[in-house]
Order: C-alpha cells, then sequence, then structure tokens
C-alpha cells in the first residue's frame, strides 16, 4: 500500500505462487479496481499495472505519471471540473490518462 511503484498480476502471481491462484487474484484486481482501491494502469505498450489508490481526490477520471525505468507512479493534478462534467455527460465507464517518461531520480542515474 506504501509502494509507489505499480505491480502487474505477473508479478503478484509470482509473489503469492503458492497462496492464492492465477484466476482468484485477477478477480481480486478487478474488484479492487472497481471499488477504487487500486489504480488500474494500462501503459503504452498495453502493460496493466496497479497501484493502490491514495489520491486526494476520488473521481474514476484522474491522470497519473509513470516513470519508465522505476515504474514510480505519481498522481497528477486532477482535471478540471469542466473536463470532467462533459466526460461523464458521455457516459464513459473508463477512461485511462497516463503521461509517461522518465523521472528526475532515474534521469539522475543514468546521466552519471
Amino acid at each position: 500500500m506504501q509502494s509507489s511503484s505499480s505491480i502487474t498480476h505477473a508479478d503478484l502471481e509470482k509473489t503469492f505462487k503458492h497462496n492464492i491462484d492465477r484466476v482468484s487474484l485477477y478477480r481480486m484486481l478487478h474488484s479492487f479496481s472497481e471499488k477504487q482501491i487500486l489504480c488500474k494502469i494500462i501503459d503504452s505498450k498495453g502493460v496493466v499495472s496497479y497501484i493502490f489508490n491514495n489520491h486526494s481526490h476520488v473521481s474514476q477520471f484522474h491522470p497519473h505519471y509513470k516513470c519508465k525505468t522505476c515504474n514510480d507512479v505519481i498522481e497528477l493534478p486532477k482535471l478540471p471540473q469542466e473536463y470532467v462534467d462533459q466526460l461523464k455527460k458521455l457516459n464513459i465507464d473508463e477512461l485511462n490518462i497516463l503521461a509517461e517518461g522518465t523521472c528526475k531520480e532515474c534521469e539522475k542515474i543514468n546521466v552519471k
């Protein structure tokens, strides 16, 4: 819950391979995402990862930034209310807004 890195289903499956079967783990991740306990993040390669939802705002429409090197995920400022209101009028069930790049810490390491 306190990690700033996202984790994939495959990583969790390796961690809990003797305790939870693959399908049960998928169902839990799906349920936790639906209840907004976890944020489901889909990156530009189509890889799905999850992170604990400790956001200061609760909205199904909120952007994230993910470092491609360390997988840290940070919450970006919430979308303007006018934008969120327009999305709600469109009956959108799910919207993934993800910016990707290299965080400052990884950038420093790669420069050395």
